[in-house]
């Protein structure tokens, strides 16, 4: 089974979802999905394609409608997830940009995005989220 989420909120369709999730990880999304989620996190280009594996020289070189490898593809939906909730449980994206650029000492003072380069990483600033989402001191 395909999804497409081209046009539409990527919110709103497989952000929620993790077997549509899991789906478009393996499928592989367009470079617009890409750049809609870029767009939905409020980034640069550059700094997002920091966190991936693959440089923004070959994101750039990638047509609006080519798939991006099953491996990026998985850690931007993982990223898109990560700022999804993050936006949810501190109540805005701007609440959620000001945690995720701040250090905190759950971290050893470093700041979340740091963390947003491995898959490892972002299960730490999800689980993270997750106790502050129920009031635990982190």
């Amino acid at each position: 089974m395909k999804y497409h989420f081209e046009n539409v909120d990527p919110k709103s369709l497989i952000l929620e979802d993790p077997a549509i999730r899991y789906q478009k990880s393996r499928e592989g999304i367009t470079k617009s999905d890409f750049l809609a989620v870029v767009a939905m996190t409020g980034l640069s280009l550059a700094d997002f394609s920091s966190l991936l594996p693959v440089s923004k020289r070959t994101i750039e070189k990638v047509k609006d409608k080519e798939l991006l490898s099953p491996q990026v593809s998985d850690r931007v939906l993982q990223i898109a997830s990560l700022y999804h909730n993050g936006e949810y449980v501190l109540g805005s994206q701007e609440a959620f940009k000001q945690w995720i650029s701040s250090p905190l000492i759950a971290l050893g003072s470093k700041k979340p995005f740091d963390f947003l380069d491995s898959e490892v990483g972002i299960s730490m600033i999800s689980d993270i989220l997750g106790r502050v989402a129920y009031g635990v001191y982190s």
